[in-house]
């Protein structure tokens, strides 16, 4: 894959809908796993952009597919793309200020559960400090539902954070959480 074409985005936007083609399960799957503990590495240190997809691969861990390696293959691409951008960590001209967003997708996985994704920075314009992509544990009987599993992970996460950044800094201060 060193001479492969790059790509710009981490999956195809439909990857709800591709990965579940039918395709031949393969016959060695030790390379799609390999790629796979390659690609949580990477997602783990310094790729957030990778965690949704990294997730729907490894739920096919045990039985992969043709298709499975193709995307798996289409997201090295995307990191051989991306191998100039990184992480800055520079000195705050502003203040900081714990910022999050989360989402959750309702019910796309075969068995009907849902996925959280959540992250936070702690500047306007710096880097993540904090991600998370999961399938949430219950299935989520509407919409509506899987947001607020979504929110109250996020929220732990985020108290999480206050008071760690309370505890480095000795600086108490009460947080307002902002729903958009």
């Amino acid at each position: 894959m060193s001479d492969c074409k790059p790509k710009c985005i981490p999956c195809d936007p439909g990857i709800c809908k591709t990965i579940d083609c039918e395709s031949c399960v393969l016959d060695h799957p030790k390379p799609y796993r390999r790629i796979l503990g390659s690609l949580i590495y990477i997602m783990t240190a310094t790729g957030p952009n990778l965690c949704f997809v990294v997730t729907k691969l490894l739920q096919y861990m045990s039985k992969p597919t043709v298709n499975h390696l193709g995307l798996a293959k289409h997201v090295l691409r995307y990191v051989k793309g991306t191998l100039n951008y990184g992480l800055k960590f520079g000195k705050l001209e502003a203040g900081l200020k714990l910022t999050g967003y989360c989402d959750s997708d309702c019910g796309s996985a075969e068995d009907h559960r849902s996925i959280t994704g959540y992250c936070f920075k702690m500047s306007t314009h710096g880097p993540l400090i904090s991600w998370k992509c999961k399938k949430q544990r219950v299935v989520a009987l509407s919409t509506c539902e899987a947001q607020y599993i979504a929110i109250s992970h996020a929220v732990q996460e985020c108290n999480f954070l206050a008071h760690l950044y309370a505890d480095v800094t000795g600086y108490q201060r009460h947080y307002n959480a902002v729903c958009r």
